[in-house]
């Protein structure tokens, strides 16, 4: 195998199907299949509001294979948390797309579209007169937008499970 094959095969390895970057925290699902803990959990969270597809109380669906897990079953993988480190540090590995029409990186962010372009795109009729950022500062914005969707979005959980709290006392009062 070649190096660069090596390299891409040790990438793909290192990389969570659900965040599509180099996991962090990652963890072993009971059906063999690894994710980072936050992004399964979240993914638990929104498999946890449509009830009614889940066959057993505790358990949810993996995103890869779709196997029921039991949700407290997740065992960290700390094997692969060093493999995914090592792709982190490794200059030869860093991810780097590549613009599908004219081969180069993908540095900037056209706004307009909402899509990577390389730096022939950004020259070309279709973006020239686009509103266009490097593609770092974008990703950090959405980074920070994600951030306070999801801070909303616990606050969110955590008020819900509150007033359910309340409504099941209340309901046990009555009985």
């Amino acid at each position: 195998m070649e190096a660069v094959e090596l390299a891409r095969k040790l990438q793909e390895e290192a990389t969570c199907s659900i965040c599509l970057d180099y996991f962090t925290d990652p963890v072993m699902t009971a059906c063999g299949h690894n994710f980072c803990r936050a992004c399964i959990q979240l993914s638990w969270e929104k498999a946890r509001g449509k009830k009614g597809r889940r066959k057993r109380k505790g358990s949810f669906p993996c995103p890869e294979c779709r196997e029921m897990s039991p949700q407290r079953n997740l065992l960290p993988n700390r094997l692969l948390t060093k493999v995914a480190e090592m792709a982190r540090q490794h200059p030869g590995l860093q991810k780097q797309d590549l613009c599908q029409e004219h081969h180069e990186p993908l540095k900037l962010f056209c706004q307009e579209d909402q899509s990577p372009i390389c730096v022939v795109c950004r020259e070309s009729r279709e973006h020239r007169l686009h509103r266009v950022l490097p593609a770092e500062e974008a990703v950090q914005g959405y980074k920070l937008k994600l951030e306070e969707d999801m801070e909303y979005l616990r606050e969110q959980i955590t008020r819900t499970g509150n007033l359910q709290a309340r409504e099941e006392q209340s309901l046990a009062e009555w009985q």
